[in-house]
C-alpha cells in the first residue's frame, strides 16, 4: 500500500518543484500521469518512469547533487 509521501514526492519537493513543473521537464509525461505515479496510485510504464528519472537527474545535476536510479525512487513498474 502506498503512503501519501512517496520517495518521488520527497525528491520533487527537495528540488523545490511543483508536480506540474516536474511533469513539464519530461519529454511527454502528462501532469495527471505524473500525479498518479507520484501518489503511488498505479504502476508506471518503464518509459514513463525513465522520463521522470531523466528529468530528476538533470535537476539534481544542476543542483550539484548526486543522481538517482529507478530503484532509488521506489517506483512501481509494469
Amino acid at each position: 500500500m502506498a503512503t501519501s509521501t512517496t520517495k518521488l514526492k520527497l525528491v520533487r519537493e527537495s528540488l523545490g518543484l511543483s508536480q506540474d513543473a516536474l511533469a513539464h521537464r519530461t519529454r511527454s509525461v502528462s501532469v495527471s500521469t505524473y500525479v498518479r505515479v507520484e501518489q503511488g496510485k498505479g504502476a508506471a510504464r518503464y518509459g514513463t518512469a525513465m522520463q521522470i528519472l531523466e528529468a530528476i537527474n538533470v535537476l539534481l545535476r544542476e543542483a550539484g547533487k548526486p543522481e538517482m536510479t529507478l530503484e532509488d525512487l521506489e517506483l512501481r513498474l509494469y
